[in-house]
């Protein structure tokens, strides 16, 4: 009982660390346009989930005796991002939000990636003209996949509600916008705000989304709510170290009966 104490009262110093950490990528990222803040919970890791069911070893290939239901532990859990971000108006041609669930569409080292950071620039490439980029320097990408290149005359770029890129009279691509079912869970972060598909997620052409130059998607976190939680984190933290504590002068105590013979 007492090792299965220390075992809980370590998950929880694990738990709080993983809580912590997602707290600090959030406030790390309150300014970063389009960043989807990371959310979490706790899950209790019980040893019988469904009251009734034998424990027993010959019931049912247990080690736990009959009828012991306590827990084994917590478990950080992600819920995913939350990717509802709001516009804000900047006046820079070269930003360009997304008004509705969709993403960008960037190419990455291994393939896609999605994001919906539009803080675009125009990125110089080995041959000496410019790729529409994020601000890392990974290409966007059009409708057709392919990168999205600056004309060597062009004197002005706008973007209409479609995605359509236009350099004055000059009508170039468009911009690849899509939607993801449920991307909470079927997108993986990637580092720079972007973003991976997960396996069993689809990336289809965007219908309930539209582009706006000259304005950006804000950062969704909240910063009062983001300190709170810091605090609820290093709350948790402590008392599971008491925890791990007492936990092992119990041991000590029992260890140093038992050798006396007691």
């Amino acid at each position: 009982m007492m090792g299965q104490t220390l075992y809980n009262g370590l998950s929880g110093l694990t738990a709080a660390n993983q809580w912590l950490d997602r707290i600090g990528d959030n406030l790390a990222n309150l300014e970063t346009p389009g960043f989807a803040q990371d959310q979490g919970t706790f899950a209790d890791a019980l040893t019988m989930q469904v009251y009734g069911n034998q424990t027993g070893p010959i019931d049912a290939n247990r080690v736990t005796p009959p009828g012991w239901r306590g827990g084994t532990g917590v478990i950080a859990e992600s819920e995913g991002r939350d990717f509802t971000n709001m516009n804000e108006t900047t006046g820079n041609p070269m930003d360009v939000a997304i008004n509705g669930p969709g993403f960008f569409v960037v190419q990455g080292p291994q393939g896609k990636l999605y994001t919906r950071a539009g803080d675009f620039i125009w990125s110089k490439r080995p041959d000496g003209t410019f790729q529409l980029a994020t601000q890392a320097g990974d290409p966007v990408l059009s409708t057709t996949g392919q990168p999205i290149i600056k004309p060597a005359n062009a004197t002005s770029f706008s973007v209409a509600a479609n995605g359509q890129i236009s350099y004055g009279t000059q009508v170039g691509p468009r911009i690849a916008l899509v939607e993801i079912g449920e991307p909470s869970a079927h997108l993986i972060p990637e580092g720079d705000n972007l973003y991976q598909l997960a396996a069993g997620g689809q990336a289809k052409p965007a219908v309930q989304s539209q582009l706006v130059q000259g304005a950006l998607l804000t950062s969704n976190v909240n910063e009062s709510q983001q300190m709170a939680n810091m605090i609820e984190a290093q709350n948790l933290y402590q008392e599971n170290a008491e925890s791990v504590s007492i936990a092992n002068q119990m041991l000590t105590i029992a260890d140093t009966i038992r050798q006396n013979g007691g």
